[in-house]
This record gives C-alpha cells, structure tokens and sequence, in this order.
C-alpha cells in the first residue's frame, strides 16, 4: 500500500470513528448516562434487531392478507369495500387462531417428545450459552425425538420454549460425524426460529388456510354422509308412477324417491364444494410455505451468528449427506415434518413451491458470502 492509499485509508478510519463517537454520544444524551463502546454496539444491535423483527411481522402480515384474498376472492371482487373493513377481524382471528395452535395444539401434538435429561453435559451447557448471547426471554428445554433422522426443530408451549433434536443426530455428534461446533450451529439455528418469533408467525400466516381446509375436510364428509343416506332412502322410498304413453296405454314405472334424490344431490354438492375448497387452500399455501424458506434463511444468519457462518454451512451440508442415507418416507413421517431441519426434496418446480425449506445450496451460498467477508 502507497503513502497516499494509507493516508487516504487512516483518513476513512478517523471519519468512521468520528461518526460513531457523535452517534454514540447521541444515544448517551436519549439514555442520560455515558455509553461505553461495549454498551453502545448492544444497543445499536438491539435497535437493529428491532427494527428486523418490525420488517418480519410487516412481512407476514402481507402474505397474511395475500392468502385471505386468495381464499375469499369471491367477497373481494362482489364487495371489495366490506372485505378490506373485516380485514382487522379476519387479522385477529387469525392472531388467536395462531397463539391456539403455535401454544397449545403444537406441544400438544408432539406430546411423545421428552425432555433430554441425560443429554452430554457440553451439549447442554452450550445450549444454555447460545441463549443467553441470543437474549432468550423465555425458558428454553432441550427435548429429544427417539427417531434415526439427522435433524432438530423449535417449537414453543406455554411454559417454554423447546430446541428438539433427534437421536440420529446425537449418535451422529457421539459417532464424530458432526463436530462439536457443527452441533452449537445446530443449535444456534433452531434458537434463531425462537428468537425471531417464527412458529407463531408460521402459525399466522397459515392460520384461514388451516381453518379452509377443516371446513373443506368437514364439508367432504358431510358430503359423502348425505349422498349415501339420499341413496338409501331413495332406494327405499321408490314410488309407482303410472303414465300414459299412447292411446289409452298405461305404464308404471318404480322411480327413486324424490327426498332421497334431493339428500343425494346435496351431498354431491357439498362434497364438489369441499375438493374445491381444500384445492384453493392448497393454493393459497405456496405463499405460506415461501415466507418459510425465508424463515429458514434468517435462522441460519442467527446461527452462524451464534458460531460462525463456516460452522452453519458445513452443519447444513453434514445433515443433508447423513439424511441422504435415509428414505424419504422416514422423513416425512416425523410428526411436524415442515419444521425440521431438512425435509425431503421435491423433484419438480411445481413441488418445490410447496417447499418449507430452501435447497441446501442455496442456505451454503448465503452463508459463504457472509464468511467471505468476515
């Protein structure tokens, strides 16, 4: 480097100093006590942080309201103007709906995971350091699933918030597949879901098209149920009708009740309506199921963040190798299968709409970018 090139970098590096040193001043004068450099980068980090969770609601209150206009197009088109006035109690149904299901239905699903008690002590207490660096605000217990996959989930109750890993991946940290620091990566991801609030916001944006597709479900049982009792009673409640066809010919004729006929063709209907309904919901899921790829993006910046993004990439990388050993079935088969770590790849593009993670590569790429300049 020249005389001028290090003069004109010294010259950067004092104008940077001195616009941090004014900025920091000016957060002493708001918190009315002189900020050290330590408490003046946590403070620029937390209004950073803020401000990143600010963004991520706004952005799942979009597809929020994206998939309330996919699902209720017909009220949007006939009356635009009453629609856009219940979107406050479509959002609030959807608020409860979501805490309901992220709290409560959620842990109560996954009932048969235990807690870790004999988990390797290095793992727990690594655990317990990542919260604290991520500023938890609520408990978090470290559960096991007794499943072979490769992988590990957040989810949350209403007593805590819950890191869950696999007993493949255990046995593949206690094998020396995945190194120690490749598990904290691990673990540092699935505390990025908690910190960023992800299964209520999962949960929210998924909340009309959980509660269309039960009504669909309900309506193709229905369906069924009234088309079969129309068949049976009108098989049963069959009436002579005599008619006269010419001359002074009478013919009678055994036709189907008329009350068994009409059952029958409403339970067709309801039933066409039901497909039809959970059609719409499964299309309205592929916005859901993007702002979960970048769910998954942001949990691996927490996660390497958390270690480093060396560390996150080549954890990505271990799971899917390992998992890769293992069909897809076995996989899917996981209770929340979505919300693990990797799921099973979908072959077409069409699929990969539906997608809740985003391909491996694509997460690796990111986070090498991120490590290029570090």
């Amino acid at each position: 480097m020249s005389k001028a090139e290090k003069q004109k970098h010294n010259a950067l590096e004092e104008n940077a100093y001195n616009s941090l040193n004014y900025l920091r001043a000016q957060f002493s004068a708001q918190q009315g006590k002189p900020l050290s450099w330590d408490d003046f980068f946590e403070l620029l980090m937390s209004r950073e942080r803020q401000r990143n969770d600010l963004i991520s609601w706004l952005h799942s209150l979009g597809v929020f309201i994206a998939i309330t206009v996919v699902l209720m197009f017909p009220i949007y088109l006939s009356h635009p103007l009453q629609a856009i006035a219940m979107l406050p109690l479509f959002v609030l149904i959807g608020l409860i709906a979501a805490l309901f299901s992220a709290y409560v239905l959620t842990p109560w699903t996954l009932r048969g995971i235990k807690p870790y008690s004999d988990a390797p002590p290095e793992m727990r207490k690594a655990l317990e350091e990542l919260a604290a660096k991520a500023r938890l605000k609520r408990p978090l217990q470290l559960m096991i699933a007794e499943t072979p996959e490769v992988n590990a989930m957040a989810y949350t109750s209403t007593s805590s918030d819950r890191v869950c890993v696999t007993r493949g991946l255990i046995l593949a940290y206690q094998n020396q597949q995945i190194t120690f620091e490749e598990l904290k990566a691990i673990l540092g991801h699935e505390i990025g879901h908690i910190r960023n609030y992800d299964c209520l916001r999962c949960a929210f944006v998924l909340s009309w098209i959980s509660i269309f597709d039960a009504i669909g479900t309900l309506m193709i049982y229905m369906g069924r149920g009234m088309a079969r009792i129309g068949v049976v009673l009108s098989e049963s409640t069959e009436e002579i009708v005599i008619t006269r066809e010419s001359g002074d010919r009478y013919v009678a004729r055994r036709e189907p009740g008329t009350a068994g006929v009409f059952i029958a063709m409403t339970g067709w209907f309801f039933y066409i309506a039901g497909v039809f309904q959970k059609l719409i919901a499964e299309f309205a899921s592929a916005l859901a199921f993007y702002l979960s790829r970048k769910q998954e993006f942001a949990a691996d910046q927490v996660g390497a963040e958390l270690s480093t993004p060396e560390h996150m990439a080549s954890a990505l990388k271990k799971i899917e190798e390992l998992s890769q050993k293992l069909v897809a079935e076995q996989i899917a088969s996981l209770p929340y299968a979505d919300r693990w770590q990797l799921q099973p790849r979908n072959p077409s593009w069409t699929d990969a709409l539906f997608d809740t993670h985003p391909p491996t590569d694509n997460r690796v790429d990111k986070l090498a970018a991120i490590g290029k300049y570090l």
